[in-house]
């Protein structure tokens, strides 16, 4: 596999990790720009590390084309799209001032 889709796939694992730690309630909708890097690797069977199996919650052994799925499963029905300025959070409301808190130590892992 071409080490420049590793990279960006180590980074959407490093989101997906902070995005699942966040409470449902506060969690932005699934980041929409995860699509390019799952479309890129929708045809991948080299298997993954188990780490990011376990951070995917995919079994061990699953491949990279199981994660693109999820991701894809993920992204397709949603009716909004993530803002980046607070992702994992969702966007402040109208009436609320946008302050974005230092990330906790499970969002920054």
């Amino acid at each position: 596999m071409h080490p420049g889709k590793i990279v960006q796939f180590e980074r959407l694992v490093q989101e997906f990790r902070a995005w699942t730690a966040i409470p449902d309630s506060e969690r932005a909708p699934a980041a929409a720009w995860w699509w390019g890097t799952a479309m890129e690797l929708r045809d991948e069977r080299a298997a993954m590390p188990p780490d990011y199996c376990a951070a995917l919650d995919l079994p061990d052994g699953c491949c990279y084309a199981d994660a693109a799925g999820k991701l894809m499963d993920l992204i397709a029905p949603q009716a909004s799209l993530a803002s980046s300025a607070r992702f994992p959070r969702k966007p402040a409301k109208p009436d609320e001032p946008e302050t974005l808190s230092a990330p906790t130590e499970d969002e920054s892992s």
